[in-house]
């Protein structure tokens, strides 16, 4: 293709992967070459289990799905983004569409577009940014309150509820909760906790995340019981994992979508 695509993705600094669902090989080849400018890299799975597998522990930007191969009826993919909504990650589907019912089918199943399998790389390269873009801008809206199973976390008043029962935490510590608790399933690495929380690398050791972490699963009681434990992933850094019942419970307001995994380090203080 002459000239050089703009890619507005990369004007915000956003780095996105993608997760391509499809049997075929030269289907999924076609995708990447459209997205080479606008994401970092991408994944192709050749079946849904294999891809739920990764969502639980890598973030994605972008989801593809052809159609031809995953019924919307069945998917396990689309009842997977009804548990997870509040991350709201974009969804394109690519297929063969003779029946306007199909179509609208994967629309209600939440799609953020459909494409024929007729797409230039031109057009899938548009369809996706802006998908992309939409999503990013809805996660630029700021969040004032999120709640997870038993836990509720308001961030005007820096505050933290497990049934009601409000539990004091220092700012620097609501702001450690407020970041796992808004990106679950996601590892978040030592650096990255470092970075958002004291906003900088050397500006805190890895013992003192270590007895910050050990503080906040005390008081807030994190762990089976109350469906949200905070694991600490080998040799890397932690995660935040939530049960399938708390997950349903989970609600953000003052804003939708995903949040970015780096705070403001700012806004944190230094307590």
């Amino acid at each position: 293709m002459a000239g050089k695509r703009f890619n507005p993705m990369q004007q915000k600094g956003v780095t996105v992967n993608y997760a391509i669902l499809t049997n075929d090989g030269s289907l999924a080849r076609r995708i990447a070459e459209s997205l080479a400018l606008c994401c970092t890299g991408g994944e192709v799975f050749t079946n849904e289990i294999d891809m739920l597998r990764a969502l639980r522990h890598k973030p994605y930007g972008l989801i593809v799905v052809d159609a031809r191969s995953n019924d919307v009826a069945t998917s396990a993919l689309v009842g997977w983004r009804e548990c997870h909504s509040f991350r709201n990650t974009p969804l394109l589907v690519v297929g063969s569409f003779a029946n306007p019912a199909n179509l609208l089918q994967w629309y209600e199943a939440g799609a953020t577009d459909i494409l024929s399998l007729q797409f230039n790389e031109n057009e899938f390269y548009v369809r996706a940014t802006r998908a992309m873009q939409l999503d990013t801008g809805m996660a630029n809206r700021e969040l004032l309150s999120l709640r997870v199973g038993p836990y509720t976390l308001d961030k005007a008043c820096c505050v933290v509820e497990l049934r009601d029962t409000s539990i004091p935490l220092t700012p620097r510590e609501f702001a450690t909760a407020w970041l796992f608790f808004t990106n679950p399933g996601v590892s978040l690495t030592r650096s990255m906790v470092a970075k958002s929380i004291w906003g900088s690398e050397t500006d805190c050791a890895d013992r003192s995340i270590e007895q910050h972490i050990y503080k906040l699963r005390r008081k807030l009681a994190l762990g089976p019981a109350n469906g949200v434990t905070l694991r600490t992933v080998y040799s890397l850094g932690y995660r935040l994992e939530v049960s399938a019942k708390a997950t349903d419970n989970a609600r953000f307001e003052g804003g939708l979508g995903r949040v970015p995994l780096i705070a403001h380090a700012a806004e944190i203080g230094r307590a």
